[in-house]
C-alpha cells in the first residue's frame, strides 16, 4: 500500500528497509530502483546527516531516506516543488475525513455550480480529460485555493495538490504523460473517461500517509546553478554530506511531459500552444541537449567539489545522451575515488507498451 514500509531482500545486502509512496507514473522514476540506490547513500552517511536531492522529481529517493536523514529537496519544476513540500518538508499533516469535509467538499460543489475556476474546462475539455473531469479538476483546485498558503497550512495545500496530481496522472487520456493526448476514438478513452476525478482524488487523499521525522527538511525550487551562487543556500551546502543527482538523460524535456501539472499548481491562466497545449514559458534543461550536456555535467561536478565537502551519488542510464566513460572522466577530474555500479532492469516505454532491459549506472564519487 502507498506510504507503507516496504521491505526488500537483496542477495548482496542484509534486509533493507525504507518508505515508498507511488505518486504517479513518471519518466525516469527511481521508485523500483531504490534497493540499489539507498544502500549506497546509507554507506556514505550516518543517521541525521544531510542528503541533498538536487533534481528530485517525485522525491522518491529523499522520501525513502526520510526516516533516517535530514533531506534537502530541489527541482526547477513547480509540480516537483509541491510534491517535495508534501512528502519531504511536511512533518505535521496527513489528510483525514474531517479535513476533506471541511476543506474540499463544500467549495468543490460551489465551483461546480458557479465555475469561478474553469481554466481546465475551457482549455482542456476532451483533450487530456473529458469536460466533466476537467470541471472536477477545476473545482477541487478551487477548494484547495481557499486554504491559506501560510504556516502549517502550506503542507495541507501541498498534500491536497499532490493527491490531485496523482489522480490526474492515473486518469489522463494519454499514453502515460502530458506530451500528447489520445484521439477520441481510441479504445482506451472510454474506460479512462469514466473515472470520477473526485472519487479518485478522495481515495488518494486517504491513501497518502506521510511519515514524519525530527529533522528540518527543506524543499527548494530553483535551477541547480543558483544553489551554488545564492547566499540563501550557503549554510545547507556546508552541512550536506551527500548529493544525490538524477539529471534528465534524454532529449525529452520534463516540462513537455508534465506541463499540465505545473499549470495545475500555479493556476495562472498561461498562454498555451501547439497540439499538446504546452505552456509557452516551460523550462528547458541543458542536460537534454547533446551540444550542452558535457559542459553542464562538468560545471555541476566542479561546483559541488569546490563549494562543498560533500560526496556524490549520481544516477544515469545507458540510453542517455552522454556516455558513461565521459561522466567518469569528468568526475575523475575532481574526485579522488570514482566508481560505477551497473544493474539492469525492465523498462517500459511510455505509451508504446514495449518492455526492454536497460542498464542504470550508479556513479559514486568520494574525496
Amino acid at each position: 500500500m502507498d506510504g507503507q514500509l516496504k521491505i526488500f531482500r537483496d542477495k548482496d545486502q542484509d534486509i533493507i528497509k525504507y518508505h515508498s509512496i507511488n505518486t504517479m507514473r513518471y519518466m525516469g522514476n527511481k521508485r523500483k530502483l531504490l534497493k540499489y540506490i539507498i544502500p549506497e547513500i546509507q554507506k556514505m552517511t550516518r543517521k541525521g546527516d544531510v542528503v541533498f536531492d538536487l533534481m528530485a522529481g517525485t522525491a522518491c529517493v529523499g522520501y525513502a531516506l526520510k526516516a533516517r536523514n535530514r533531506i534537502i529537496s530541489n527541482d526547477i519544476e513547480w509540480y516537483s516543488f509541491i510534491i517535495g513540500k508534501a512528502l519531504i518538508e511536511n512533518n505535521v499533516f496527513n489528510i483525514t475525513q474531517e479535513d476533506v469535509e471541511t476543506n474540499i467538499l463544500s467549495a468543490y460543489n460551489l465551483n461546480k455550480q458557479k465555475k469561478e475556476f474553469s481554466f481546465f474546462f475551457d482549455k482542456y475539455s476532451d483533450t487530456y480529460f473529458s469536460a466533466e473531469q476537467c470541471l472536477d479538476i477545476d473545482s477541487i483546485r478551487y477548494a484547495i485555493e481557499k486554504i491559506p498558503n501560510k504556516g502549517k497550512d502550506v503542507y495541507k495545500r501541498a498534500l491536497y495538490l499532490t493527491s490531485l496530481m496523482s489522480t490526474m496522472g492515473y486518469s489522463q487520456s494519454t499514453p502515460g504523460h502530458f506530451a500528447e493526448y489520445m484521439p477520441k476514438d481510441h479504445p482506451r478513452i472510454v474506460k479512462l473517461r469514466k473515472i470520477s476525478i473526485l472519487d479518485a482524488f478522495l481515495k488518494k487523499c486517504f491513501e497518502f500517509k506521510i511519515i514524519f521525522n525530527n529533522f528540518q527538511n527543506k524543499t527548494f525550487r530553483t535551477d541547480w546553478r543558483s544553489i551554488f551562487i545564492d547566499n540563501e543556500y550557503k549554510d545547507i551546502l556546508k552541512e550536506t554530506v551527500v548529493f544525490y543527482i538524477d539529471p534528465p538523460y534524454t532529449a525529452e524535456q520534463y516540462s513537455r511531459f508534465y506541463h499540465l501539472l505545473d499549470t495545475l499548481v500555479l493556476y495562472d491562466y498561461p498562454n498555451i500552444q501547439h497540439k499538446g497545449l504546452y505552456r509557452s514559458d516551460r523550462y528547458k534543461s541543458a542536460f537534454c541537449y547533446r551540444s550542452k550536456i558535457k559542459k553542464e555535467f562538468n560545471d555541476l561536478i566542479y561546483e559541488i567539489f569546490q563549494k562543498t565537502n560533500a560526496n556524490i551519488i549520481l544516477s544515469y542510464s545507458n540510453t542517455g545522451l552522454i556516455l558513461e566513460n565521459d561522466i567518469l572522466r569528468i568526475c575523475s577530474k575532481y574526485f579522488n575515488h570514482v566508481e560505477s555500479r551497473k544493474f539492469s532492469y525492465p523498462h517500459s516505454t511510455q505509451g508504446k507498451g514495449n518492455i526492454t532491459h536497460v542498464k542504470e549506472y550508479l556513479i559514486i564519487c568520494s574525496r
